[in-house]
């Protein structure tokens, strides 16, 4: 079963174990979840308000109003 996921960050979360930071995707759009592949950096100039479908070859669109 598909399901549509929204999250609204644009930036990692990031967690400190003992060793090294480890950044936990929070924007949604890593190629690597859950794990931050530096991909939120697409997401800086979003506007507020807006909802955005992102396909996977990154490309975006605001999505249609329901």
């Amino acid at each position: 079963m598909a399901r549509l996921v929204k999250l609204n960050a644009t930036g990692p979360v990031k967690v400190e174990p003992s060793d090294k930071p480890i950044f936990v995707c929070a924007c949604g759009l890593s190629k690597k979840f859950p794990f931050c592949d530096g991909t939120h950096k697409t997401c800086r100039d979003e506007a507020e308000g807006q909802t955005l479908v992102y396909d996977e070859n990154g490309q975006r669109r605001e999505a249609p109003r329901a």
